[in-house]
């Protein structure tokens, strides 16, 4: 290949990085080659690892899916994180469909019960409320370095 075209590819690639890191709805991340994951690779790979992310309100988050069907961690507020952080409790469960089922609190606030697909794309891990809908929302979760 010649220089002008190595130069071209090489600049796609590195252009098309940031974004397959970023993905902010199934389609993209789908479009990057996530693929989903089954309740036993859930099991294997998140259980009993802590992760961090956003909130879907953009505060910062500390997770743990613990082996015994609950869940801990910590919550901060987008303005203030390192001030409020919060006390995240809950549960966790698997259906027939593959999903996760949560049912949490944050402090004493409980949030609405959901059940999610989790998809993987290189290191991160993206609940989605479908796997279908090209334009449902996924959040990135890392496991804690």
């Amino acid at each position: 290949m010649p220089l002008p075209g190595k130069l071209s590819l090489g600049i796609a690639l590195l252009l098309w990085a940031p974004l397959a890191l970023s993905q902010s709805t199934l389609g993209e991340l789908l479009d990057a080659g996530a693929k989903k994951m089954s309740i036993e690779e859930f099991k294997d790979e998140v259980v009993q690892r802590t992760l961090v992310g956003l909130s879907a309100s953009g505060g910062n988050l500390e997770l743990m899916y613990v082996s015994n069907g609950t869940i801990q961690g910590t919550g901060a507020g987008r303005l203030y994180p390192m001030s409020t952080l919060s006390s995240i409790r809950g549960e966790w469960k698997t259906d027939d469909d593959g999903k996760i089922c949560t049912s949490m609190r944050i402090g004493g606030t409980p949030l609405p019960d959901r059940c999610q697909f989790w998809f993987k794309y290189a290191e991160a891990y993206f609940p989605s409320d479908s796997d279908s809908d090209r334009r449902a929302r996924v959040l990135r979760r890392a496991v804690k370095q």
